[in-house]
């Protein structure tokens, strides 16, 4: 039987980045993918891979009903016009307008729960609204993939799993054959780095005030670099205001980066102070497969990649004094206390992470043989 797919996602950098090993692995076994994405949201990169790719309207932190609804019945039109035999869905405004796109069109949807989103949290007829469709859209679900136990457990609370299989996967998972430890060369400055959605709520303001006070200070051979893609919403940390603390030489911007891996060699720390809710963060599982020191916080799927004082530390989020307590603490140990939690996070990334777990639990439900 011929099998035909559907990745739908908020962005086509998500796609690329995060399933790009996924879609690779249906194609292998002669599997028609295809990708829907808003348009102009990296959807150019797609066709580095074999897809093809289908845009619409959406904005993704819209909360405005006409708008919502032409949104969703941009979504519907789409699967229609491709009559994928399931739709994998990632994201939370897509996979909920996938997930009622795809009951009134009949075809199965397997939603990927990264986080409960933002959208979770509205008040007021809204907020009714959102969590009204979410149950019952959801209890339609093929099968739910959570990347977390908190996920899961809101999800229960909610009085959606006794309607549907679901599973947790590592996250994203990673790749740990391009992300592998390296040689730490001593004498380059000792570089912590953070990576994401360039938002408030990713902790890119804490980091900037964090890397400005500690680089402030007499006799500190460090480097404090940001990586990450602009955000046209509300949300934003806007590049102006990262620009100024680039140039008062607090930060190295390094703006939207095609090749973490390569990154990751030239860093020794990796840090992520976000209190959005996250499935668990890529970026994260990349530092712990390249063998780093993570910081995050003691949030849902943050915490999952740390082993407390073994190889990372928990921050207070939205707290710049914890942040720069504890890498303070980090700059100050030795080479063989920075290796032993190193080793420590290349472990974790090996035994629990490692991204064939999550390709195989695609594969399974593109076959119909799904697994709880």
């Amino acid at each position: 039987m011929h099998i035909k797919v559907l990745i739908l996602a908020n962005t086509g950098w998500y796609v690329h980045n995060f399933r790009g090993s996924t879609i690779l692995a249906f194609a292998s076994r002669g599997i028609d993918v295809s990708v829907m994405c808003p348009e102009n949201t990296g959807e150019d990169v797609l066709h580095e891979l074999p897809v093809r790719v289908e845009t619409f309207s959406l904005d993704g932190t819209g909360t405005n009903p006409l708008v919502e609804l032409r949104s969703l019945w941009s979504i519907g039109s789409a699967i229609k016009k491709l009559q994928p035999d399931i739709v994998f869905t990632f994201n939370p405004k897509t996979n909920l307008y996938g997930l009622l796109s795809c009951r009134g069109l009949g075809i199965p949807c397997a939603p990927n729960v990264s986080g409960v989103g933002n959208a979770s949290e509205l008040g007021g007829w809204k907020g009714f609204l959102y969590n009204g469709l979410s149950r019952l859209a959801y209890r339609r679900a093929k099968i739910i993939f959570f990347q977390n136990t908190f996920d899961r457990d809101y999800f229960d609370k909610q009085g959606v799993l006794g309607h549907v299989p679901y599973t947790v996967l590592p996250g994203s998972g990673v790749n740990t054959e391009r992300f592998k430890p390296s040689i730490r060369n001593r004498s380059k400055p000792f570089r912590f780095i953070l990576a994401c959605r360039l938002i408030r709520q990713k902790g890119v303001r804490e980091y900037l005030l964090a890397a400005e006070r500690i680089s402030s200070s007499v006799g500190v051979d460090v480097e404090f670099w940001l990586a990450g893609v602009p955000d046209k919403s509300a949300r934003a940390v806007s590049e102006s205001e990262i620009r100024k603390y680039e140039e008062k030489g607090a930060i190295k911007f390094l703006g939207q980066v095609k090749d973490m891996s390569s990154v990751m060699s030239e860093v020794d720390c990796i840090v992520l102070p976000s209190y959005y809710p996250e499935g668990v963060p890529r970026f994260l599982l990349e530092g712990a497969a390249a063998g780093k020191v993570l910081i995050t916080t003691d949030r849902p799927g943050c915490r999952d990649t740390v082993l407390e004082g073994e190889n990372g530390f928990y921050v207070v989020p939205e707290s710049v004094d914890s942040l720069v307590s504890v890498m303070e603490k980090v700059l100050s140990f030795s080479e063989e206390e920075l290796q032993r939690m190193g080793n420590q996070s290349r472990k974790l990334a090996i035994e629990k992470f490692d991204e064939n777990l999550v390709i195989d639990a695609y594969l399974d439900v593109a076959r119909g043989e799904p697994r709880q």
